[in-house]
């Protein structure tokens, strides 16, 4: 079988990014059950121009957004853009040296955060799923000489169980290319306030497409996982603008007081495949806190406990904010052969991360990657839920 070195370059731009009182109850937060707030920590599109000389000719992601109820239900979305970009050119960047331009010299490349949102309206028992790059009904920014798919009942010449339809509905694609964001939707009622409706749940499929010099030898790998969700506690849910997540007085249940990870350490060598292949770990954070309505993102210090094979504990700690898309061996150091994820460091091929937010609920996905056997997404095991509040604040 052809060798294809290609999580090489997911493995480089999360590096490249990285560099740039408890209750003992099971943890609320939810990615096998309907919820009132769903989060898909990690939307990725990239085409072939990004990739150089990697036969990797482009990133997609699938998202699926179904309601689980027999009555109509409405969603106001949120795509969350994490690009940075260079101060002096407005262009994204993933390293200091891209914002160094010769009419204008060299800028800094800069974390950045903006939101794009929308409303949909879901039929009973509908499932709508669309690329990131595309989304449904309207004109990309991306391409905008390319239309996007259409809503399956459109409310003319389709309708769902008692009249209800998509109509109004509309769902862009992302705002630039190459995207790295996030995706949140929140149920609302059809005048945009909250509502206590458990009844959204949704997928992101990652899509990673390969060109092959050989006719007919092109090829897919994909990484599925679930939407993360919240919800709502039955009663609760008011009609203003703040959504309170947890703490003495909820709106919804609380984020995750410790969040756990079962991985491989960074550059293990595969144990399927003989063949020196190595295995990274990447971790996508998002926070619980968000303020859409001034255009603040959330952020929070996170600690992190590691425990490797012989029970031999490591810890770090790192602030974040809006998003966190790294490698494991990236979160403490910027050489991460010498991190305490590092296969080398740690002395075994596998271990357990204990992820505690120190002021600010998160919420992750992770993103095992093999260069043979593909990339395996996973949402991680939750403890606990915190005792102070988060918010989602609305425009």
């Amino acid at each position: 079988m052809r060798q294809v070195r290609w999580a090489s370059w997911l493995v480089g731009l999360a590096m490249a990014l990285a560099v740039s009182g408890v209750r003992p109850v099971a943890a609320d937060v939810t990615s096998d059950r309907a919820a009132a707030i769903l989060d898909w920590p990690t939307v990725i599109f990239a085409e072939e121009s990004f990739f150089d000389a990697l036969p990797l000719v482009g990133i997609n992601t699938v998202i699926q957004l179904s309601n689980t109820s027999n009555t109509a239900v409405h969603a106001h979305c949120f795509y969350e853009n994490a690009n940075p970009h260079c101060t002096n050119t407005g262009e994204i960047c993933y390293a200091a040296e891209e914002c160094c331009d010769p009419m204008t010299g060299c800028g800094l490349c800069l974390p950045g955060w903006n939101e794009t949102d929308f409303r949909v309206q879901l039929t009973p028992f509908q499932p709508l799923g669309w690329l990131a790059s595309d989304g449904l009904s309207g004109f990309s920014t991306v391409s905008p000489n390319k239309a996007f798919g259409k809503f399956p009942i459109d409310g003319k010449s389709n309708f769902g169980l008692d009249g209800s339809s998509n109509a109004g509905s509309r769902i862009p694609g992302v705002p630039e290319e190459p995207f790295l964001g996030s995706l949140r939707c929140i149920a609302v009622d059809e005048d945009g306030f909250p509502v206590d409706r458990n009844v959204l749940k949704g997928e992101a499929t990652l899509g990673f497409f390969f060109d092959s010099p050989t006719p007919g030898g092109d090829f897919i790998n994909v990484g599925k996982s679930n939407a993360v969700g919240i919800q709502a506690i039955e009663g609760q849910v008011n009609d203003d603008n703040v959504l309170v997540l947890g703490g003495p007085e909820p709106e919804y249940n609380g984020c995750p007081n410790i969040l756990i990870l079962n991985h491989f350490f960074d550059f293990a060598e595969d144990p399927v495949i003989d063949d020196g292949s190595q295995i990274f770990t990447i971790l996508n954070l998002v926070p619980c806190t968000e303020d859409y309505l001034r255009q603040v993102p959330g952020g929070t210090v996170v600690q992190y406990l590691v425990y490797n094979e012989f029970e031999n504990r490591f810890s770090t700690s790192r602030p974040f904010q809006c998003n966190q898309f790294s490698t494991l061996s990236s979160i403490d150091t910027t050489q991460p052969l010498r991190s305490i994820w590092s296969a080398g460091v740690s002395g075994t091929l596998t271990g357990q991360t204990r992820i505690h937010p120190i002021n600010g609920g998160v919420l992750a996905v992770a993103h095992e990657l093999h260069d043979e056997a593909g990339i395996a997404d996973f949402n991680v095991h939750f403890q606990g839920d915190r005792e102070d509040p988060d918010f989602i604040v609305l425009p």
